[in-house]
């Protein structure tokens, strides 16, 4: 497919020559890097459709090249193919542990590496191609806060239920707080099988079927997908691996659902890649709005656009800031107020959503205002 970049990394001068040359000559455009450092500073400056590394190079060889690559979620979908004189079962077994696409051993047969070229980067141009588009499916929804006890986990529930309870639309919930997730307890689930799960397996395709099993339906018709059982699961979960879920996620929903972590982390900028509209989940006390405040102003410099953010203060006691004084803090109203409700922690300890258990409550009522203005963000099938 002439005009691909490509970028080749190997720590020998001639093999960099006659391969680039080979590879010039097809019609890719190619940019070659000495190490894995050199590598990512190319990469970082303007991202090739594909990386061609060899695995033995000083200073960072290609299996540390790969894994820096799948950790970070802007190149974490770029194919690699692996060089190597080492072809034994372990190494070719490293190297897709890491996160390769391809392992092709040394001395290179031009003719098979030339097929797995074509299909990497045929797989990576559709990939684009449904960014570019700007959809790829159901439309995300991101519930963030910038610091925990703000009930995010609670709202992210009860608006994917009080979507659901429409019967428009398919709503699906992605739990990413993968240490100490709360999203299936809420709604009374225990989930045999899990994000971490879905990582460990390393699908490279998933039918409809299979993927399925790691989803739990709740009664309000919310399908639920967890991030992990334990803990110390939790370092399964790759950037990778979120996004296959996001996007298979999408494929089968109209609402895709994900409360996250207080947390910028790679796993929380994966999905923000996809977001259809962001809620700032914050409380009404000075700690809370400080750091919510920052995460504002995090989204503005990630050029997130600002009327697809929905600010939300939950009065999670009866104490707390007036919101005049709320609104000249942000320099904006708050799009959403949920008033303060002991009914919450009823409905959290008896493992219900709030909107189901205490639907007339004036809690519930403002959660379904909230999802219509998500709707209206980010309205489906757009």
């Amino acid at each position: 497919m002439p005009g691909e970049r490509i970028l080749f990394v190997d720590d020998e001068e001639q093999i960099r020559k006659l391969l680039s040359t080979w590879l010039t000559r097809h019609g890719y455009e190619i940019s070659v890097a000495n190490d894995g450092w050199e590598a990512l500073k190319t990469i970082r400056a303007k991202a090739p459709d594909l990386v061609i590394t060899d695995v033995n190079m000083p200073n960072m060889n290609g299996l540390e090249l790969t894994r820096r690559m799948r950790a970070d979620h802007r190149t974490a979908r770029i194919p690699v193919i692996m060089l190597s004189a080492r072809k034994q079962a372990d190494d070719v077994l490293s190297g897709y542990a890491e996160g390769a696409d391809e392992y092709v051993p040394k001395p290179v047969e031009m003719a098979v590496l030339e097929a797995k070229i074509e299909v990497l980067i045929k797989r990576f141009r559709t990939t684009k191609g449904g960014e570019a588009a700007g959809k790829r499916g159901g439309n995300v929804v991101l519930f963030l806060h910038a610091k925990g006890g703000v009930g995010c986990t609670t709202l992210a529930v009860n608006a994917a239920v009080a979507l659901a309870a429409t019967t428009i639309y398919r709503v699906t919930l992605l739990d990413l707080n993968l240490e100490f997730g709360n999203a299936p307890m809420l709604m009374n689930l225990t989930s045999p099988r899990t994000l971490a799960d879905l990582a460990e397996n390393a699908h490279e395709q998933l039918d409809e079927t299979t993927f399925g099993s790691y989803l739990e339906q709740d009664r309000s018709g919310v399908r639920v997908l967890a991030g992990c059982d334990l803990p110390e699961r939790a370092e399964l979960v790759t950037v990778p691996a979120v996004q296959q879920a996001v996007d298979l996620l999408q494929k089968q929903s109209d609402y895709v659902v994900v409360d996250a972590p207080a947390s910028f982390s790679q796993h929380v900028l994966a999905v923000l890649d996809s977001t259809d509209a962001v809620v700032v989940v914050t409380a009404a006390h000075l700690p809370s709005l400080k750091a919510t405040k920052q995460a504002l102003e995090v989204l503005e410099k990630l050029s997130f656009p600002t009327e697809r953010t929905v600010l939300v203060v939950n009065r999670t006691s009866a104490a707390g800031v007036e919101m005049d004084h709320v609104a000249r803090f942000f320099n904006r109203k708050p799009d959403v107020v949920v008033p303060h409700t002991e009914a919450a922690d009823d409905a959290a300890d008896r493992g219900r959503p709030l909107t189901v258990l205490h639907p007339d409550s004036a809690a519930s009522k403002v959660v379904r205002d909230l999802a219509a203005r998500i709707a209206v963000a980010a309205p489906a099938g757009r």
